[in-house]
């Protein structure tokens, strides 16, 4: 007879909720590999854009952690503000450039499992 203190059953959660904390955790990893190239590349990387990159890391490790944890609307809600945030970085319209394009469109990517989970997972 197993006992109950050792009982080690699956928890079983939704995959929009393992979907979303990939696709943070994938938004934490772009971020940082960004962050590096562009500490890199500019002579002086501590402007606002960068800093905003590398709040959005710890931010996007926090949410993934919280969307795989505790599967909730809010949780999922919280991420989406933080993949908001981290599209400050990009700059208003007028400043783009291709490395913007491409931002924008992985960061689009990795938000789309965060987006079916707030619409899908429960309260």
């Amino acid at each position: 007879m197993p006992d109950s203190a050792s009982d080690t059953s699956k928890i079983n959660r939704p995959k929009q909720a393992l979907y979303a904390s990939l696709g943070m955790l994938a938004l934490a990893g772009i971020t940082a590999i960004g962050v590096v190239a562009y500490f890199v590349r500019n002579a002086d990387p501590w402007t606002w854009r960068g800093l905003v990159a590398l709040a959005t890391i710890p931010f996007a490790l926090v949410c993934a952690g919280l969307i795989y944890r505790a599967p909730t609307r809010e949780n999922a809600g919280a991420a989406l503000l933080v993949v908001a945030f981290s599209i400050v970085r990009v700059g208003f319209p007028g400043e783009w450039t291709n490395a913007s394009w491409i931002l924008l469109v992985l960061t689009a990517a990795c938000a789309a499992p965060v987006v079916w989970a707030a619409r899908t997972l429960p309260q």
